[in-house]
């Protein structure tokens, strides 16, 4: 067995020698020069090496490099596409025998990227890209032979993603740590990331951890007990966290995120989302929530990003990405506070096609009703159009008003139907190009702000030097029903045919409210009926019948009533003469019966 002592030894020397001359003898740095060169020569880019490129022993033999640039196409700002302070890759020998890449450790360090792209569509990346053909091939190859990859310990630290695109503002995202630890392929391996994305005046400091998996021909990854949170910087959201399983298949160009548990801020919900990307891109999302009151979002930041507002709303809003993509969104909420309204069960279905937006069925309970709508945004042209189709009944329509508009005016159970279409997403262009048609019934309510009955007996009572009756009660007008329909055009609401019916009087007439200035001009007619008590009135009233003008002016805010008083005297005076009238008319009968 010497022989076989001897034979050992002679290998062991030899690898000895092998290793001192890899490790002592043989300078990598030899090959900088031929590197660089080959570099150029393949996409035109200058490489440099600034540093040593050395060996590295634990845990296996590999190779190390420091300070490499790698230069953007010429004319491009900044200079250098890719900055790596420090890189580290090591593999495990044996098995490259067996076409089995094993990477012990990668590891990267310091690593800036600019990714530009410039208004004529050219970009960073042009010109390292391999042909489509010949990369199918390569990639079908691979598939059929290529090598099972194995990372056992990859980690990359303070990593600066730079996404520069003229005319646009810059954005950064910077990966601070990423550890993938024990990764093989068809096996879960624990992921921990921690990233920030900047842009302008936004920062979102992003946390993750997750199980991960790729399949042997890496086309597909999965991620399982997926832990997201984003902080917030600039903007009214706060946080964001999710748990969630995500699927990503390559070769389909498909993505499946299950998100097990979403809360935003106070929000929260469940959902799913599903991409198709071959072509057009096709999403799904189907997302369920709690309880979401925007009041938080509306009011915070909101002096901040007046003037910002201010300028925007002097342009159309840009929905020319609508046209990229469709979509099928199906949202349901249990109680939803928006504009100071609130809303239960909201039940929303809307599709996009390529900028054709659809709202097929939206429903909600709202104030003690229901409402219903339809609508269409038609985003394929610019300035955008719409139309829309809205049904509400059983609506309690003074809180309605007070919560959404601020006005205390009416109260009752309404029925409102409108139908309309326009064109502009501008504020002030919205008024002035909606057009609409609709009508309204309110039921058992009041106007508020007057009482109309009294405002007739006091003026009666002005004319005929009487004191004038108090009421401490609240001015308010009740009434049993009022109706009307109305249209609007150029921002003006016209409403022709006002009718209210009251226990205490009558009235009827037709007038304007201007949107764009928020005044009211009405002109009506009303006439007490015969009894007004339980208003201030007594048993029979001698003005009932009597037809007086009542003119409505001022804002939707603080409406102001008049009465026509002269035409209360003419019909007071033409009451007299009718009475004289009919007196003598009586006297004539008597004399004559007497004949």
């Amino acid at each position: 067995m010497n022989w076989f002592k001897w034979l050992l030894a002679v290998v062991a020397g030899f690898i000895a020698v092998a290793a001192f001359y890899l490790l002592v003898v043989f300078d990598l740095n030899d090959f900088k020069a031929e590197i660089t060169r080959k570099v150029e020569q393949q996409t035109g880019r200058q490489l440099q090496i600034a540093g040593d490129i050395g060996w590295t022993i634990y845990p296996s033999l590999g190779l190390s490099l420091s300070d490499v640039k790698l230069s953007n196409p010429k004319g491009f700002a900044p200079e250098q596409m890719l900055e790596v302070s420090e890189l580290k890759a090591a593999v495990a020998l044996m098995p490259l025998f067996n076409q089995d890449l094993q990477i012990q450790q990668l590891h990267l360090d310091g690593v800036i990227a600019n990714l530009v792209t410039r208004k004529d569509g050219s970009s960073s990346m042009d010109g390292l890209t391999a042909n489509k053909t010949t990369t199918t091939t390569e990639t079908e190859t691979a598939a059929a032979t290529g090598p099972e990859l194995q990372l056992q310990d990859l980690s990359v630290s303070n990593l600066q993603l730079n996404l520069l695109s003229e005319g646009s503002p810059d954005q950064r995202l910077t990966l601070k740590s990423l550890k993938l630890n024990d990764f093989k392929a068809n096996e879960w391996a624990p992921l921990d990331f921690e990233l920030v994305v900047l842009s302008s005046q936004t920062q979102l400091d992003v946390k993750g951890s997750a199980q991960l998996q790729l399949s042997e021909n890496n086309q597909l990854v999965q991620l399982k007990d997926f832990v997201l949170k984003t902080d917030f910087t600039g903007v009214p959201v706060k946080q964001l966290s999710l748990e969630t399983e995500l699927t990503l298949a390559l070769d389909k160009k498909q993505l499946e995120w299950q998100w097990k548990k979403l809360q935003l801020d106070e929000i929260i919900g469940s959902g799913q989302l599903a991409v198709n990307y071959a072509k057009q891109a096709v999403i799904k999302l189907d997302l369920q929530l709690d309880e979401v009151d925007t009041a938080s979002y509306s009011s915070e930041n909101s002096t901040e990003q007046a003037g910002t507002t201010a300028q925007q709303s002097q342009a159309e809003p840009d929905l020319s990405a609508l046209r990229q993509f469709n979509l099928d969104l199906k949202l349901a909420v249990n109680t939803l506070k928006v504009a100071g309204l609130h809303t239960e069960n909201l039940q929303l279905a809307l599709t996009n096609k390529a900028g054709l937006v659809q709202i097929q069925n939206a429903s909600a309970d709202l104030y003690q009703g229901k409402v219903l709508a339809k609508a269409t945004l038609d985003a394929r042209k610019t300035p955008v159009s719409y139309s829309f189709n809205k049904q509400l009944s059983g609506l309690a329509l003074r809180p309605l008003l007070t919560d959404g508009a601020d006005i205390d005016l009416l109260s009752g159970t309404a029925k409102l139907s409108i139908e309309g279409k326009g064109h502009s997403l501008l504020p002030e262009q919205i008024k002035k190009n909606l057009l609409a048609t609709g009508s309204f019934e309110v039921t058992d309510g009041s106007l508020y702000g007057v009482n109309i009955a009294q405002m007739i007996r006091n003026a009666k009572a002005t004319l005929k030097n009487e004191a004038q009756t108090g009421d401490n009660s609240e001015q308010k007008t009740d009434f049993s029903s009022l109706t009307g329909s109305f249209n609007l055009t150029d921002g003006l609401l016209t409403n022709p045919d006002l009718k209210m019916a009251a226990p205490l009087l009558r009235l009827a007439g037709k007038g304007s409210a201007n949107l764009l200035s928020e005044e009211l001009d009405y002109q009506l007619s009303t006439a007490l009926v015969n009894t007004s008590k339980g208003q201030g009135g007594k048993e029979k009233d001698d003005l009932a019948g009597v037809e007086i003008p009542l003119k409505i002016s001022g804002t939707m805010q603080k409406p102001k009533y008049s009465l026509d008083t002269k035409a209360l005297l003419e019909g007071q005076l033409k009451e007299k003469v009718e009475s004289g009238k009919e007196k003598l008319k009586n006297k004539l009968l008597e004399k004559l019966g007497g004949l």
